[in-house]
């Protein structure tokens, strides 16, 4: 059944504080691949990046953004 799939957005978090969705995705394992292949990349090595059920994206983000803001979660 497809709502039996886990689905996992990979967020990535740039030095600044920016929060991006990279992508949503089916399973742990391509979304770690995903994330290792941003790694390689030179001008992403800074990023940070976070693998997160599909359900909690929004929460996440608006975190970041709080947190970027100085506001308290």
């Amino acid at each position: 059944m497809v709502d039996d799939m886990e689905k996992l957005y990979v967020n990535e978090i740039r030095p600044d504080d920016e929060v991006s969705t990279v992508g949503l995705f089916y399973s742990r394992a391509e979304a770690e691949n995903v994330v290792a292949q941003l790694r390689s990349i030179p001008e992403r090595r800074n990023n940070r990046y976070e693998i997160v059920p599909a359900n909690k994206k929004f929460l996440m983000t608006r975190h970041s953004q709080r947190s970027r803001e100085g506001k308290n979660p």
